[in-house]
């Protein structure tokens, strides 16, 4: 049974053109998120789940898989979950051995880190959860990332075995988001960790 990372990664940005394969620091988007997840011993597989050949390609370039998307998923107006469901079973992933658990991480979150998912990970199989979402310092949920087993990504009612970690992130949606980012000492330190 694996444990899998899917990261939906669609094209047509409004706000911010290429958003999810836009450069911050000289890296794509994409690749932090990609690297955070490479760093987790007990994630077997990442996707990238697009309709954007460009975005694949990148995913690809940073050692995800590519997952094409079907256009008519790949719109403003469909829900992620509905996306989720269609990458969980592309011919693909299945084709690579039976599913238990899904990470669904969010390709404009750049401050993700592998302790965030390890931390949600460990608070699932703990407690035996179905379900570990992100949630910011007040305790409201955000879109950073989920983790979710796989039976529960087809539910058709609400689960009352969820949990939550807390994951600060900037959710990049603009040019001003990413100016943010590169303003912030931190994280621009763990960029660049030699720098004087």
């Amino acid at each position: 049974m694996r444990t899998i990372a899917i990261i939906p990664a669609r094209g047509g940005s409004k706000r911010l053109i290429g958003k999810n394969i836009y450069p911050l620091f000289g890296k794509p988007l994409l690749a932090y998120t990609i690297e955070a997840l490479q760093a987790c011993d007990f994630v077997d597989d990442i996707y990238v789940s697009s309709d954007d050949a460009a975005i694949l390609d990148v995913a690809e370039k940073w050692g995800a898989k590519g997952l094409k998307r079907p256009a008519e998923l790949a719109d403003d107006k469909t829900p992620k979950i509905v996306a989720i469901r269609q990458a969980v079973d592309d011919p693909i992933v299945l084709a690579e051995g039976e599913v238990e658990n899904v990470i669904v991480a969010q390709a404009n979150s750049p401050e993700l880190t592998a302790e965030d998912f390890k931390r949600g990970y460990a608070l699932m199989t703990d407690h035996q959860l179905w379900e570990v979402m992100s949630a910011d310092a007040n305790g409201v949920q955000n879109a950073a990332f989920r983790i979710v087993k796989r039976h529960a990504l087809f539910n058709t009612f609400l689960s009352a075995h969820c949990g939550f970690v807390v994951a600060n992130n900037i959710d990049v949606h603009t040019i001003e988001d990413i100016h943010a980012l590169e303003a912030d000492p931190v994280f621009k330190a763990k960029q660049h960790p030699n720098a004087q």
